[in-house]
């Protein structure tokens, strides 16, 4: 992502970049730039990544002319245009907004304000109202996660194992702590933001605000809605983390040996649905050598097993003996 500099925009340095990534969202961009140009912190640069629109987005855009910076590509996904956004920011600290999400006024001061009193910590989030938007009910991600409770500060990787209760639209990181952990990886279709907060949170330490500084809006037919697609990409974020970071893993003990095998087993039926026996028999003996008490993987290794032989003999029906 490159070494951060100092950067000036109208007179300015620049202390924090918020990127933007859109995608045909003509209706609601517009709203999210107001908000994030209305910020009482002035020192911001906003980085706007087009990725490949095909409604009246550009036209949108060209009304902000001067006041951002637009890029503009071929249709990539999320976590590309996020990563496409970073390259081209310059700024200490980076936060992030989606096209139809919006931040309140004193969001960037009150998160630049957190960080610059505790300069050891990598990353600040606040708390967020999130409003779905077919019914008209909105609830807070501390009520909705069940943190509220409690605050969620220091090092969270053994509480975001479980999930993430992070938005993408919530935190200010230092970019320091940013490029330490990589950007979003881009083989992901969902969940790229847990995957990074993941990476995050076992390099550096957090600070939670409990002030509602973002509305996050969930529209109808997001792909936050689409289970299956969270599902599979939630698994595929926990057995990435487990072939890169094992330690950290298995260093939670029997929390961490249950999702290890929780893992194996979802992507093992994954494997088992299209055919890939081998792949589906490894999974479930892995799941069993990580937790050999458990009823699911032996039930399912001996289906896999058997479905295997079946096919076996099959073909040596069909073809013949060699």
């Amino acid at each position: 992502m490159g070494r951060p500099r100092e950067h000036h925009l109208r007179g300015h340095p620049v202390s924090v970049s918020l990127v933007i990534a859109t995608f045909n969202h003509a209706r609601f961009v517009g709203e999210a730039l107001d908000s994030a140009l209305a910020q009482t912190l002035r020192a911001v640069e906003v980085v706007v990544v087009d990725d490949g629109s095909t409604d009246d987005t550009p036209a949108v855009l060209a009304r902000y002319d001067g006041r951002i910076l637009v890029i503009r590509q071929p249709n990539r996904g999320l976590a590309a245009a996020r990563n496409a956004g970073l390259a081209a920011s310059r700024g200490t600290y980076v936060t992030f907004l989606d096209a139809d999400d919006v931040l309140m006024p004193t969001k960037l001061a009150e998160q630049v304000a957190v960080l610059e009193r505790a300069p050891a910590v990598g990353w600040t989030y606040c708390d967020v109202l999130i409003e779905t938007m077919a019914t008209g009910t909105s609830v807070k991600a501390s009520e909705r996660f069940g943190y509220g409770a409690r605050v969620l500060d220091g090092w969270l990787f053994p509480e975001l194992i479980h999930g993430n209760f992070i938005p993408a639209i919530a935190p200010l990181v230092r970019r320091t702590a940013l490029d330490a952990a990589g950007g979003f990886d881009e083989r992901l279709t969902a969940l790229e933001d847990w995957d990074l907060w993941l990476r995050l949170s076992l390099i550096a330490e957090a600070r939670y605000s409990p002030a509602v500084l973002v509305s996050y809006r969930v529209q109808p037919g997001s792909m936050s809605e689409d289970r299956s697609r969270m599902d599979r990409n939630r698994f595929r974020v926990l057995d990435k983390l487990y072939r890169t970071r094992p330690a950290a893993v298995e260093g939670l003990g029997s929390v961490g040996r249950r999702i290890i095998a929780d893992t194996h087993n979802w992507l093992g039926k994954e494997a088992y649905a299209r055919g890939d026996w081998a792949e589906a028999r490894r999974r479930f003996a892995a799941s069993l050598v990580t937790v050999p008490w458990q009823r699911e993987a032996p039930k399912l290794l001996g289906l896999s097993l058997v479905r295997a032989g079946a096919r076996a003999w099959t073909s040596e029906r069909t073809t013949g003996p060699r």
